[in-house]
């Protein structure tokens, strides 16, 4: 026999314990079965004997036995196949199947392993069976010679241990073809036995050799099978070419009225080959049903390697795109992903493409996808501080039908960086413009009007009331030339002219600068160093000082009823120095804190606007940053980080 069978891939037997319950379990269902008719029978006798004659009496506990016995039988046999028919259909899904490695090419995956564990069960209905018969046979009346009591009792007994034997033995050694010939040939041997002890071949139950011999064709390889099938044919014309010519003589079945009825050597030997006749007719027919499903079953495990084959390299293929994809069917549900989108979206609760877009937008997708017609649905996704636009191609078969979306999530953070840099770029421009014009027909005006109000002023006695007036005009006309000055200074940017400052004399410059308006807010300022006393860096002083003295106004002007100023110098490591504004105002909501750097977003009434994306441009024209937290006493923070720098770096000139 073939050995192809000795190597399996991985154990997955159904547990002994398993086996001794459901044993037991059949085993106590039968009796409670076989007793509980018989009280029901015990209930009936009376009215039932009462209507008979003493002849049909015999004839009728006969059937009532044979009834009873089957009856309990058919009820065991249900609850085994309950037991372990999912089992069986669990072992026949294809995807749970597994090849063996073998030799000479064998077939023998994890569903004959299985069908072996079911087989199994089969036989120990089959030994119940049996040994319901045998009681029916040899208790009551007894249907059999004396002598057979004892010899089928044997055989009963025989089935129970050589079944115990088999379940008691791993699932993969009882599926190898050694061990699995053995199984039939004992079988055979037993049910030969017993039927011998029962009338001979002319005892319908010999219909169970047919049955032996299917299961062998299903379980065992051609070849094994061939042989199998061969050695039980060559047994049952032995047995019954013993019992037709009288060397050993079957026992005979007792018939109505106790008599003992012997089949004649003939009809022993008609039976014996007609039922060899079946067995090796119903074995070449299922030997060839078998080869064709095995057949069919390792052409569908090709085609599903080579499916999974070529959904792994597909897999591996979109897994190298930097962009997110996702294949989604016609109800959005996610069916294939890549890297990059399992990196996005770690866990889908929805299990759809709801966990990346709204509502609205998921019900525009579906209506695209139900939809033939033109859709332009490219949303923007966010994703870990980048940006990445989804757009949507529709998957269709060969017949037109949709199969599904694929959606493609690109990367476009550099692109709309980019278009904002452009639209601050013409922005700029338009302002550059606009502030050449005010200065140009502005500027003069405003001098003339501010210059002879001041004159007019000092003619003007102070308690006359046209002074007020005109001290209206006076500040008014100052608030436009600065407005004008601020235009000028965002459009119009220089780049900072760099040399060696000392950072001591840069804060101390600005706060003289700031004194005089703190005094009149009621305002304490405090300076300090913090590792920075004899710090240099290479900067544009004037520039550096711009920023400062309009962050330190800022926060003098963010306390209206007086407060605390603090202006520090920091020294974050060897390569980069900040500087440190921090007020005890009401602070910066967190929602304000980068609307606030935009050009003409303003808080106060008569701010324009520009100051503090002016003090950024510079900051960042100095390759520092400008940033605004809560500071840890109340009020708003504002840090600038800039280099320190070992020489000037050039700069480009700014438009």
């Amino acid at each position: 026999m073939s050995a192809s069978g000795d190597a399996l891939t991985r154990d997955v037997t159904v547990p002994p314990s398993r086996s001794v319950r459901a044993l037991a379990g059949a085993l106590g269902l039968w009796a409670i079965t076989y007793a509980a008719l018989q009280f029901l029978y015990v209930i009936t006798d009376r009215v039932l004997f009462d209507r008979l004659t003493p002849e049909q009496v015999p004839t009728f506990l006969q059937a009532r036995d044979v009834a009873t016995a089957l009856s309990a039988t058919a009820v065991t046999m249900v609850y085994l196949l309950w037991r372990w028919v999912p089992s069986l259909r669990a072992s026949l899904n294809p995807s749970s199947t597994i090849p063996v490695v073998g030799v000479q090419g064998s077939s023998h995956t994890l569903v004959q392993q299985r069908l072996v564990e079911w087989i199994v069960a089969l036989r120990w209905i089959a030994v119940l069976a049996v040994a319901a018969v045998v009681v029916v046979a040899t208790t009551g009346r007894v249907r059999v010679a004396d002598e057979a009591v004892f010899p089928l009792w044997l055989g009963v007994a025989a089935f129970f241990a050589f079944n115990a034997l088999v379940s008691l033995f791993a699932s993969e050694r009882m599926a190898r073809p050694t061990a699995l010939a053995t199984q039939m040939l004992v079988d055979v041997f037993l049910l030969g036995w017993m039927l011998h002890h029962a009338g001979g071949m002319t005892n319908p139950f010999a219909g169970f050799f047919v049955f032996q011999s299917v299961i062998t064709a299903i379980a065992l390889e051609p070849r094994d099978n061939h042989v199998v099938v061969g050695l039980e044919a060559a047994f049952i014309v032995l047995l019954t070419l013993v019992e037709a010519t009288g060397l050993v003589p079957p026992a005979c079945v007792r018939g109505l009225g106790d008599v003992c009825m012997v089949s004649e050597g003939l009809h022993l030997l008609a039976a014996g080959l007609g039922v060899t006749a079946t067995v090796v007719a119903c074995a070449a027919f299922v030997n060839t049903l078998a080869g064709a499903l095995r057949q069919e079953r390792d052409g569908l495990s090709s085609a599903r390697s080579a499916l999974m084959a070529e959904q792994a390299k597909l897999q591996s293929i979109i897994d190298c795109m930097a962009d997110v994809v996702i294949f989604v069917d016609p109800h959005g549900k996610v069916l294939l992903r890549n890297q990059a989108a399992a990196r996005a979206w770690p866990t889908q609760d929805h299990g759809d493409l709801r966990v990346c877009h709204s509502t609205a937008i998921w019900n525009r997708l579906l209506a695209k996808l139900m939809n033939c017609g033109p859709h332009e649905l490219h949303p923007i996704l966010n994703l870990g501080g980048r940006s990445f636009e989804a757009t949507y191609a529709r998957v269709c078969d060969a017949q037109g039908a949709l199969r599904g979306v694929v959606m493609v999530g690109r990367d476009v953070t550099e692109r709309l960086q980019q278009q904002a840099w452009r639209m601050q770029e013409e922005r700029m421009a338009v302002v550059g413009k606009l502030a050449a014009s005010l200065a140009h027909e502005l500027n003069n005006p405003l001098g003339a009007i501010a210059l002879f109000t001041q004159q007019a002023i000092k003619r003007i006695p102070v308690e006359d009331t046209l002074a007020d007036y005109l001290g209206t005009v006076m500040r008014n006309a100052n608030q436009c030339k600065k407005i004008v000055r601020d235009l000028l200074e965002y459009a119009r940017q220089r780049p900072p002219e760099r040399r060696d400052l000392a950072v001591r004399d840069l804060l101390d410059d600005v706060f003289r600068t700031l004194e005089c308006h703190a005094q009149r807010a009621r305002v304490d300022m405090r300076l300090a160093l913090d590792g920075a006393t004899d710090a240099h860096m290479f900067g544009d002083p004037d520039q550096l000082r711009q920023v400062l003295v309009n962050l330190g106004l800022n926060a003098i002007e963010a306390m209206p009823d007086g407060g605390m100023l603090f202006i520090r110098a920091r020294a974050r490591d060897a390569q980069h120095l900040s500087f440190e504004v921090q007020d005890t105002g009401p602070g910066v909501p967190e929602s304000e804190r980068e609307r606030i750097f935009s050009a003409f977003h303003t808080t106060k009434a008569q701010g324009t606007g520009l100051g503090l994306a002016v003090a950024r441009d510079i900051v960042q024209a100095h390759d520092g940053s400008l940033v605004v937290t809560d500071a840890p006493e109340g009020g708003a923070l504002f840090t600038v980080t800039v280099p320190l720098g070992a020489q000037p770096k050039p700069q480009e000139a700014h438009t």
